[in-house]
């Protein structure tokens, strides 16, 4: 039957309830109008060329979609049906190539960056370090889960899938960050590993972040330069004895930061194995110090004198925490409070627990 308009028309009418109804076009061969109980398209079936190795019999009819009545007329349905018969007459496997397509567009949809940065929350911990041998600590994985999210949420990129993020997508993260250079330069460095990881697992062919010139990428922010004057860390040692609040734990930890250059992290998690008395070293296990690396510190002599009082009074422990807070008797994290008692006896102003470690 040669469709029309107007049986395009009369097929419409005629559609019922679970009942299908298919008309093939007497001018192209291989075209049909399915006709569905909510609706109507254009088919095109072929023979795909050639004949299968296992059976010797030529490969089944395959089947594609060309569009409905409304997107093709009679004459742009024949006119694409033309050009998929010639398609397959060269060994072109229209319908694989279209569902290989589907399938490919729906997994890039499937793989956006909210989705990915779980998969990499999962994937971090297990790798190596930058520098330095061992895993990952998983303080530094919780911060850069922490930037890569944070990165994203600038960039209001959350659903997009990630072979569609952009030099456009990295011009917003940094504009969003253009007044925080610290913030800036976390995220997009963090990103950028992300999408390294990306790169490395096959779901993009290159990072983005190398798209954005060397100029505009967040600089490095200059290191403090604060540290504190030998008088001032002398009346500090001197508050920290008289200050009615402290016990001996919070005096004594005081002190030994004065003493020693240290993070107060560092010092709150120092433990007794740790300490060679008579070596007069401290040995930084790598799941204190912040790069996560083993260190070595030598004992200034006003540690060690409060380091021995301490080890004294505690019955010469083996192991344990050197500075245990005076309830829970873990490591002291109420750094806000002890400066804060610090501050209130104190003569100096607009310093830091960390400018003691570059004093």
């Amino acid at each position: 039957m040669k469709i029309t308009k107007a049986i395009i028309e009369s097929a419409s009418r005629r559609r019922v309830p679970d009942q299908r109804l298919m008309i093939g076009d007497l001018l192209c061969r291989g075209l049909a109008l399915v006709v569905n109980p909510t609706g109507m398209t254009w088919r095109f079936d072929y023979k795909p060329r050639g004949t299968d190795p296992a059976t010797g019999k030529r490969f089944p009819t395959q089947s594609v979609t060309i569009g409905t009545p409304d997107s093709h007329s009679v004459d742009e349905a024949r006119r694409a049906a033309g050009d998929m018969k010639g398609q397959a007459k060269t060994g072109t496997d229209i319908a694989g190539e279209r569902r290989a397509r589907i399938a490919a567009s729906a997994e890039k949809r499937s793989r956006t960056l909210d989705r990915l940065a779980e998969e990499y929350a999962k994937a971090l911990p297990k790798r190596p370090k930058l520098r330095g041998p061992g895993k990952l600590s998983a303080a530094h994985v919780a911060a850069e889960l922490a930037h890569v999210k944070a990165a994203i949420t600038d960039m209001k990129a959350g659903g997009k899938a990630v072979a569609d993020v952009g030099a456009a997508d990295l011009r917003t993260l940094l504009r969003v960050n253009a007044e925080q250079p610290g913030a800036a330069r976390h995220r997009f460095g963090a990103l950028s590993r992300f999408l390294d990881w990306c790169r490395d697992e096959g779901l993009i062919a290159v990072n983005p972040c190398g798209l954005i010139g060397k100029d505009r990428r967040p600089k490095a922010v200059p290191a403090r330069q604060d540290y504190m004057k030998l008088e001032s860390l002398a009346q500090l040692w001197k508050v920290a004895g008289e200050a009615e609040k402290f016990q001996t734990v919070h005096r004594d930890y005081l002190r030994f930061l004065i003493a020693m250059p240290c993070r107060r992290t560092e010092a709150a998690k120092l433990d007794w194995a740790d300490i060679d008395f008579d070596g007069a070293e401290w040995l930084q296990r790598g799941s204190v110090t912040k790069n996560g690396d083993l260190h070595r510190l030598h004992l200034h002599p006003l540690a060690l004198d409060i380091l021995r009082a301490r080890h004294e009074a505690a019955g010469r422990p083996k192991a344990g925490l050197v500075f245990p807070a005076p309830r829970s008797g873990k490591a002291l994290t109420t750094f806000s409070t002890i400066k804060a008692v610090l501050a209130a006896k104190a003569e100096n102003e607009g310093w830091r627990i960390h400018d003691f470690r570059r004093s």
